[in-house]
């Protein structure tokens, strides 16, 4: 597990009968391109795995926390389907370029064309959620590989057809990119949590 994810974690914990904030800064990519396959939408997303954090409390109450976040990262295809509707994603090939430093790499396809499950969630009445973690760490970075574009192979399956289509997604690479998360946990609302968000990250290895 990454400092950074240690750092989080200690901070709900901190902040389990308190509240508190995060400031990130952050160097990253702009993940908003979408495409749709077979009436899904489909998007990539990356999580930053490296950089700094610290924080501090005040009389045991008040947390205040800092975050740099920076490449490596997690990296993921995801879809948003109709729910009943949408069944299945598979992702079978995927590729890596790089702006800056050229680089042009096959991701292993032995490790994918694994079929992901769209699943329903409460909160988003009339939405489901299919999530490819793709195993391992994509070591590309912002300020070094500057904008990254990733090419997948993807099938949609819904209840009348199933649709594969190859995509390319064009991530910008975001530096500087400064946000505040305030967080209020108390401590009964810990176990009244309900189903799972299909959409959080996993812990991965490294690629």
């Amino acid at each position: 597990m990454s400092k950074i994810n240690l750092f989080l974690i200690a901070s709900i914990h901190s902040l389990l009968s308190s509240c508190g904030h995060i400031y990130t800064n952050s160097s990253t990519y702009d993940t908003s391109a979408s495409v749709m396959v077979n009436g899904a939408k489909v998007t990539s997303g990356v999580k930053p795995e490296g950089g700094k954090a610290g924080f501090g409390l005040s009389a045991m109450v008040y947390m205040a926390g800092s975050a740099k976040l920076e490449g490596p990262f997690k990296w993921r295809i995801e879809a948003e389907g109709v729910a009943d509707q949408h069944i299945s994603m598979v992702v079978h090939r995927l590729k890596v370029e790089t702006s800056k430093t050229k680089r042009n790499e096959w991701f292993d396809q032995k490790k994918l064309g694994y079929r992901t499950k769209f699943i329903s969630y409460k909160k988003e009445a009339g939405k489901s959620f299919a999530v490819f973690q793709v195993p391992g760490i994509l070591k590309v970075y912002p300020e070094k590989d500057g904008d990254i574009s990733i090419i997948a192979d993807i099938t949609v399956t819904n209840k009348q057809r199933s649709q594969r289509k190859l995509v390319k997604f064009s991530l910008l690479a975001e530096q500087g990119k400064k946000e505040t998360d305030f967080i209020f946990l108390p401590a009964e609302v810990v176990n009244s949590f309900g189903q799972k968000d299909p959409r959080e990250w996993e812990m991965s290895e490294e690629w």
